[in-house]
């Protein structure tokens, strides 16, 4: 098999059809891997991605197989960074897996973990996939124990909520054979009498989503949602909300959101968001929010109750309430499926192959060192930009940024070297240019710092404080008609400058005299 790497939202969006057509063919495929809610996820997903498609070698047949992955950067007990594959619709997707056309599962299996045994990782983490052990088996095979530590990730959660258990109902044909056959007797009675009570009732009425009231609807199922779940998810809160906004909004464009909202009098009281999966005729319970205390009737079975009945009458033929065994969805007469995460490590040691770091991971280790920076942490930093060194030696923003680090370390020799191998890497960086000046005054190497202002001016003659720090130079050596010259310039760019005014006025009385400088002017900074 021939393995294609797909990394940007361009590319995938052109093999839409191709990916459609295995999608359709493949008899595990899952609304998560679906074409209209996976692609909108990576558009959004604020990390490198990348999807391995898979085709017969030496022809230009279409694909047969897409596994989609997500690249994470994690750290260490010892402080060190480490490169992570994950599945790349997780966490928001329930389920996780690979597509492929069932003729292709043991060659295309074989032909992703082949590719991903070559990239640069430490822990490769199958969250949430929901296959069938051949399928599993195929893939997992091809990491052998003596060279692959393998294990299980426990889904048990703080409420004793196995997250490894996804109940589902398997809707018969009609809404009295689920009640009769389905449900118990006392849960059957409820259904028929809370519903009845919501239907005839002038004080209660249910609405769908509709494209008018759409986003209040899902500020509603967010605000009731959060007056469970809310205290229990701490500094998270904020991030969950926006994310689970943005991908019902997503569901909802693409006509897969079915959001329900029980009302009572003008206030809403219950509210479920589920999606719609036309491919496996399943409805996919996701969220849902309810106001506390209120029994008479309970919003949550009146709305499950609501869906069911209506996805039967659709023609629908599961009801999916997703990952977590809480007592309630038994009720409703859930059958359970299992799903399973597992973490792979390829080293003893837990760092990365060859120790250093897949390079679509540095941004965000950019982003963490400069966190690590901004708290003063300046060592751990410090190792984290040589670890990103490691990955890819002349990346212009690692080594410039080391540089600067080793500024505020004040090791100038050291930020000599790094914006020196900036400048070769990038010629035309005038920041690095200006910060090799400063890292060569700071040295005494005054020839070489008015070398490198001298280098920005000719490029960028407008760049902040070039004119002004070559000025200051040029006095120390003693060229004062240059940097009255230098002054002067810096003026034009910035006329209030109370600082350059002081020295543009010294410099003019030490060329008129032809005097030496005096000394106070021989320590001036910035």
């Amino acid at each position: 098999m021939q393995i294609d790497v797909i990394s940007d939202i361009q590319t995938l969006s052109s093999l839409r059809n191709n990916w459609d057509v295995v999608y359709e063919a493949d008899p595990e495929a899952h609304f998560f891997l679906s074409s209209s809610w996976l692609f909108q996820r990576l558009k959004r997903v604020n990390a490198p991605w990348i999807v391995l498609a898979a085709r017969p070698a030496n022809t230009a047949s279409p694909h047969v197989a897409f596994f989609p992955l997500r690249l994470r950067l994690k750290t260490g007990n010892d402080g060190r960074f480490y490169s992570e594959i994950a599945m790349a619709g997780a966490p928001l997707a329930d389920y996780t897996g690979f597509l492929c056309a069932p003729e292709y599962v043991e060659s295309a299996a074989a032909a992703f973990a082949t590719y991903i045994k070559t990239l640069n990782w430490a822990h490769l983490d199958l969250a949430h996939i929901l296959a069938s052990d051949r399928r599993l088996r195929a893939l997992l095979r091809c990491f052998p124990q003596d060279a692959f530590r393998m294990g299980a990730i426990r889904q048990v959660n703080s409420d004793n909520v196995d997250n490894s258990i996804c109940p589902r109902l398997r809707l018969p044909h009609d809404w009295e054979s689920y009640l009769n056959n389905t449900l118990r007797p006392n849960t059957r009675q409820k259904v028929r009498r809370f519903l009845k009570q919501v239907e005839t009732s002038r004080e209660f009425h249910i609405t769908r989503a509709t494209a008018e009231t759409v986003e209040s609807d899902i500020d509603v199922l967010l605000r009731l949602w959060e007056e469970k779940w809310g205290p229990r998810k701490g500094e998270r809160l904020e991030a969950i909300r926006k994310a689970a906004r943005v991908m019902l909004l997503d569901c909802f464009a693409s006509g897969s959101l079915f959001l329900p909202i029980l009302w009572k009098g003008g206030a809403p009281i219950g509210a479920l968001a589920s999606m719609i999966d036309t491919k496996n005729k399943s409805l996919l319970f996701y969220m849902g929010g309810r106001l506390q205390g209120l029994n008479n009737p309970p919003p949550g079975l009146v709305l499950h109750a609501y869906s069911i009945r209506t996805f039967i009458a659709a023609g629908f033929e599961t009801y999916d309430l997703l990952r977590g065994n809480e007592a309630y969805k038994y009720t409703l007469g859930a059958e359970e499926r299992h799903i399973r995460s597992i973490i792979i490590a390829r080293t003893r040691n837990g760092c990365s192959l060859r120790s250093t770091l897949d390079r679509r991971t540095l941004p965000l280790l950019l982003q963490q060192v400069s966190a690590l920076e901004q708290a003063g942490r300046l060592d751990e930093a410090e190792r984290g930009y040589r670890e990103a060194l490691g990955s890819q030696p002349d990346c212009p923003a690692v080594l410039y940024r080391l540089g600067v680090l080793m500024i505020m370390k004040g090791n100038f020799c050291e930020a000599e070297s790094m914006f020196r191998a900036t400048i070769e890497a990038e010629p035309s960086s005038c920041k690095a240019w200006f910060r090799l000046a400063q890292s060569l005054q700071a040295q005494g190497h005054l020839s070489g710092a008015s070398n490198a202002y001298e280098e920005i001016i000719k490029r960028q003659p407008a760049f902040p404080r070039a004119h002004y720090n070559l000025g200051i130079i040029q006095i120390k050596r003693g060229r004062f008609r240059d940097a009255v010259a230098s002054f002067q310039a810096e003026l034009q760019l910035r006329p209030d400058d109370a600082k350059t005014k002081v020295f543009f006025a010294k410099a003019i009385a030490a060329a008129e005299s032809r005097d030496a400088m005096p000394p106070t002017l021989l320590s001036a900074k910035r």
